[in-house]
């Protein structure tokens, strides 16, 4: 069975982990909040933000033109 996304798991109810936090750091901080483009988990404020009511993680979240 194909693992959940955050998306999917908040929607249903539940918490999700920060995949940043998680792949990044190596720790567990779980979540409420994910982003409408990667769909995963992100720490509101720290990790990705929310403008015009839409949720973006920090990486989703840069301009294109920003990107390297």
């Amino acid at each position: 069975m194909a693992e959940r996304t955050a998306k999917q798991l908040i929607e249903g109810g539940k918490w999700a982990d920060c995949w940043i936090c998680a792949d990044v750091f190596r720790r567990r901080r779980q979540t409420r909040r994910y982003c409408n483009q990667c769909e995963r988990g992100f720490c509101e404020g720290e990790h990705g933000n929310f403008a015009y009511k839409i949720g973006k993680c920090i990486i989703c979240g840069v301009h294109k033109g920003d990107k390297v």
